[in-house]
């Protein structure tokens, strides 16, 4: 993955510049905006890092010129002035996130990671359906600064046809319209196959119990009285996010290793080798084997095998902390994604988690001891496959 480091302070760029090349990610680095321009205009960037106060062009200015002209390359702005104002100035210009000096590199390593991780289906998304067109215009400003994409809706009669366009991960209704009322809709979302788990948060003039009863009994899942105090809604928007995330978790998550399970890893490789192909990038599909995990639970029981793909997983969760994709695929394999590496590089990068791996020691039930072997095997793109699955069987050519 390749980003653009555009700022001024010497000694703070050299910082952010080891940082970033310590994590395997390729740094340009620039000192002025215009050049910093010039550098986005001349290469494919995953990440745009911006200082605010930079000579030549200024980092809010740039941030503007870059989303004028289309670029949804994700930015970072980094600023040493302190404030809500200065926030909002830099996400209404179009920055993805921001950061304040003095910065922590564990935060700093943090955001890049989300933002190179994030794609567009991935922001979060929120329907609000109310008559009142003032109130949305007031409601927009409230919740875009914390990166909630916002789209209203005052004419409920046009809500289904809303709906399946914007595809939110959140609704919010007002009780009272005219000609439907939320609670109308919301009774009609709830018998939709497709749309029934949306999170379902209502606004209300009424806190009487008539009305929260009949708000709860058509599925809302939240509400809020009006009139709405910005923090109270996005307290309730993020919470209500959260229980979502964490119910998909189980869906997404392997219940033994802790890693992503094949249906969600893979999906996240094959995008990322899309990634890899319009950026003209290399990628590298590597497989690790827990190749004794049969004669382990034969010998030692199933639980000591439970126990090395849980020691594995938490040990690769700690290695992959950058913008690898971890996995695992069942019957001992583990998966992981590396974009930007040649093979040997992914071999280099690998290299470091086998001398972790050999360094663990479990012990069974009767106090035996032993060391699980990993097999590693690499595949690179687009030289020995095309695809996810051709990647995965070039691994497995190789192996027999």
């Amino acid at each position: 993955m390749k980003i653009l480091l555009i700022e001024d302070d010497p000694i703070f760029a050299s910082m952010l510049v080891q940082s970033l090349t310590n994590q395997r990610y390729i740094v340009d680095q620039t000192e002025d905006g215009q050049m910093g321009w010039e550098y986005a205009q001349s290469t494919t960037y995953n990440l745009i890092v911006i200082d605010v106060g930079l000579p030549k062009l200024d980092g809010i200015t740039l941030c503007q010129k870059l989303r004028n002209q289309k670029s949804t390359t994700p930015i970072l702005l980094i600023t040493a002035k302190d404030g809500t104002s200065d926030r909002i100035r830099g996400l209404d210009a179009g920055a993805d996130d921001y950061l304040i000096k003095p910065i922590d590199i564990a935060e700093f390593q943090a955001r890049v990671r989300v933002l190179l991780q994030a794609t567009p289906s991935s922001k979060v998304n929120v329907l609000v359906v109310d008559d009142d067109p003032l109130f949305l215009a007031t409601l927009r400003p409230v919740l875009e600064p914390w990166g909630i994409r916002m789209t209203g809706l005052c004419d409920p009669l046009k809500f289904w046809e809303v709906l399946k366009s914007v595809s939110p991960d959140l609704l919010i209704l007002d009780v009272e319209m005219f000609p439907i009322s939320g609670i109308e809709l919301c009774q009609t979302v709830r018998t939709d196959p497709h749309w029934q788990g949306l999170p379902i948060v209502f606004l209300t003039a009424h806190c009487d119990s008539k009305t929260i009863q009949q708000v709860f009994a058509a599925g809302a899942d939240d509400y809020v009285s009006k009139p709405v105090m910005g923090p109270e809604l996005l307290t309730r928007i993020t919470n209500r996010l959260e229980r979502t995330r964490l119910l998909q978790n189980f869906s997404t998550k392997d219940p033994i290793t802790g890693v992503a399970n094949y249906p969600q890893s893979s999906r996240k490789l094959e995008q990322q080798i899309q990634n890899c192909k319009q950026l003209g990038q290399p990628f590298c599909l590597g497989v690790l084997t827990f190749s004794q995990l049969d004669q382990i639970n034969i010998q030692y029981g199933h639980l000591i095998g439970y126990q090395v793909l849980q020691q594995w997983g938490r040990l690769f969760q700690e290695i992959f902390v950058g913008i690898e994709i971890i996995g695992y695929w069942g019957n001992g394999e583990f998966v992981v994604g590396m974009p930007g590496l040649t093979q040997a590089e992914a071999h280099d990068h690998l290299s470091d988690v086998l001398i972790s791996l050999r360094q663990q020691v479990f012990t069974t039930l009767e106090g035996q001891r032993f060391q699980a072997i990993c097999e590693v095997k690499i595949a690179e793109f687009p030289t020995q496959g095309k695809t996810l699955q051709q990647l995965y069987q070039k691994v497995h050519q190789d192996n027999g």
